[in-house]
């Protein structure tokens, strides 16, 4: 679907919001490969995990969600190949096109598929301090999704993101979606069989443990947690978090 064809449909979307178009019935269930770098998993009907590879092997997770409206996004693939092929996917599996994206943190794990979005003319939204931080890195910024000062978005389509403060990043958001219980944690939380705390070159590590515990205060139901590398798990990842965080 080219920009302009996206553009017209996602306004139509907005127009009648009351009747939206209907998307076909696809529901991919099964496993797939989308190359040696690329995969997209089954979560829950309508929720899926794709988890791309970087050059040196590294796997980060992102999500794509199935809305009345369309696909919503979670973070991009590692590289814009990869992001036009979760693209692609979506289109031809599911049947929809992406009416959004979000990216949980202004680091190339979460980021670097942006202009390969851009390019489908695929809105892209984060926290205003991720903008910040990309100003001067893509082509177009991402739009503001919620802000550092007003750290609470419900969604129209079917979510909420949360700004808990800093933590891995001084940026890092996390999505949360109250139908299935799913918590997209993002890199604020490692996975269960995490050792250590990964990469903390722009980590809070102060405020890393408040951020993590504010999460599992607001999401205390979550059932599935998505971590930012690694297997997803339940809510014992967020309190795993914080019992590395105390080791250190």
């Amino acid at each position: 679907m080219t920009a302009a064809r996206r553009w017209c449909a996602l306004m139509l979307g907005l127009l009648t919001m009351a009747t939206p178009p209907a998307l076909q019935a696809a529901d991919p269930a099964e496993d797939v490969r989308l190359g040696n770098d690329l995969e997209v998993r089954a979560l829950r009907p309508g929720y899926w995990l794709h988890v791309s590879k970087d050059g040196q092997g590294i796997p980060a997770n992102g999500m794509i969600v199935k809305t009345p409206r369309g696909l919503l996004l979670v973070d991009t693939g590692w590289t814009e190949g990869q992001t036009e092929r979760l693209v692609a996917w979506g289109e031809r599996a599911v049947g929809a096109f992406f009416v959004q994206a979000i990216v949980t943190h202004s680091h190339g794990d979460r980021t670097g598929g942006i202009p390969a979005l851009t390019r489908h003319g695929i809105p892209v939204a984060a926290l205003d301090l991720t903008i910040d931080k990309l100003r001067g890195s893509v082509e177009r910024l991402p739009r503001p999704l919620l802000t550092v000062a007003a750290p609470v978005r419900p969604d129209a389509l079917g979510f909420e993101a949360f700004y808990p403060g800093a933590g891995h990043a001084a940026d890092n958001i996390v999505v949360w979606f109250p139908a299935p219980k799913i918590l997209f944690g993002g890199c604020l939380v490692k996975s269960e069989a995490a050792t250590d705390l990964g990469n903390t070159a722009d980590a809070d590590l102060t405020s890393w443990p408040q951020a993590v515990k504010a999460v599992l205060d607001r999401y205390p139901t979550a059932a599935l947690v998505v971590p930012g590398h690694g297997a997803v798990g339940t809510a014992a990842a967020l309190t795993h978090t914080i019992d590395l965080l105390s080791r250190r």
